[in-house]
C-alpha cells in the first residue's frame, strides 16, 4: 500500500459529528498527520468563507475544495491563491438571473468568490435562513442584472411553496423538472435542503477538485485517502486511492468507496479509521 500522503474530508456528515462540532480524536489525529508532513485537505459545497474557518478550528493550514470542486484554493500561508476554478458559463448565469427576477424567486449568486443576492425585503428571509445555516455573509445589491455578461461559479435558487415544510420539497422537485427540461445535462443540477436547487458547471465535481489538488502537489492520487458521506462526496471517493464511506453516508457514497466505514461521524469515525492507516 502507497504511504498516505493527502487527507481530503468532508465536512457535514464526515470530520463534524451531527451537533456541527469537531470530535477531538479527529482534530488529534488530524494534527499528527499534519505534523508527519501530510497534507489535510477540506472539501466542501460551500464557499471559502464558510470553510477556512473550520481550518482554524483544527489547526491546521489546509488547502481547501469549495463549490463541490469548482474551485480549489492553496493554503492561507500561501494566500489561498485560486489552483483550479471552472465557473458556470454566462449563458446559465443570465437565464437564472432573468426567471428569477421574472417570477421573484431568491438566488444566491456567487461571483469572485462573494455571495450577492437582490437587495429585496419581501425576500429577505431566504437570505436569512440560508447565512444561518451556513454561516454566509451575504452582499445586498439593489440589482442583480449588473452580474448579467458575467461568469459565476455557483447558483442557488431557493423555492420556497409558502406552504408547510412538506410539500417544500415537491414544489422544489417541480423546478427541478422544469430546469432539467430546458437545460438538460448543460449544467450540474442538484436538489439540496427542502428548498435549494444549486446550479454548477457540468464539468466539476469533488473528484475533479481532488485530481486538481494533487497535480498542483504532485501527488500520486493514490497515496490519497479521502472521507465522505454524502452523494456529492461520491466523485471524491471514487477518485482517492482509499475512498472511505462513513457508516452514515448514503448508499451512492458507500458504492464508490473502497471501504465502508464500521464507525459514523458521531463516533469520530474519520480519526478511528485513520488509526488503522498512519
Amino acid at each position: 500500500m502507497s504511504r498516505i500522503k493527502m487527507i481530503a474530508l468532508d465536512l457535514d456528515g464526515t470530520l463534524f459529528d451531527n451537533e456541527g462540532k469537531i470530535p477531538e480524536e479527529n482534530k488529534i489525529i488530524l494534527q499528527e498527520s499534519h505534523k508527519k508532513g501530510i497534507i489535510v485537505v477540506l472539501s466542501s459545497g460551500r464557499m471559502t468563507d464558510c470553510v477556512a474557518p473550520t481550518a482554524d478550528l483544527i489547526g491546521i493550514d489546509c488547502p481547501l475544495i469549495v463549490y463541490n470542486g469548482a474551485m480549489v484554493r492553496d493554503t492561507k500561508s500561501e494566500g489561498r491563491k485560486i489552483i483550479f476554478h471552472k465557473p458556470l458559463p454566462v449563458k446559465y448565469g443570465d437565464k437564472m438571473i432573468d426567471y428569477t427576477l421574472k417570477n421573484h424567486f431568491h438566488l444566491n449568486y456567487y461571483f469572485n468568490d462573494v455571495l450577492y443576492a437582490k437587495d429585496d425585503q419581501s425576500l429577505r428571509k431566504y437570505a436569512d435562513i440560508y447565512a444561518n445555516q451556513t454561516g454566509a455573509v451575504f452582499h445586498f445589491v439593489s440589482d442583480i442584472s449588473q452580474f448579467k455578461g458575467k461568469e459565476p461559479t455557483k447558483l442557488i435558487l431557493i423555492t420556497d411553496s409558502s406552504e408547510p415544510a412538506n410539500p417544500r420539497p415537491r414544489y422544489r422537485d417541480e423546478q427541478y423538472d422544469y430546469f432539467y427540461s430546458i437545460l438538460g445535462k448543460e449544467v450540474t443540477l442538484t436538489k439540496t435542503n427542502p428548498e435549494y436547487l444549486e446550479f454548477m458547471n457540468r464539468d466539476v465535481d469533488k473528484g475533479v477538485g481532488l485530481i486538481k489538488l494533487a497535480e498542483h502537489y504532485k501527488i500520486d492520487i493514490n497515496e490519497i485517502i479521502a472521507f465522505g458521506d454524502g452523494d456529492n462526496d461520491a466523485p471524491m471517493l471514487s477518485a482517492a486511492g482509499i475512498g472511505i464511506a462513513m457508516a452514515n453516508a448514503g448508499e451512492k457514497s458507500k458504492k464508490a468507496a473502497k471501504i465502508v466505514a464500521q464507525w459514523d461521524n458521531n463516533q469520530a469515525g474519520v480519526a478511528r479509521v485513520l488509526a488503522d492507516y498512519l
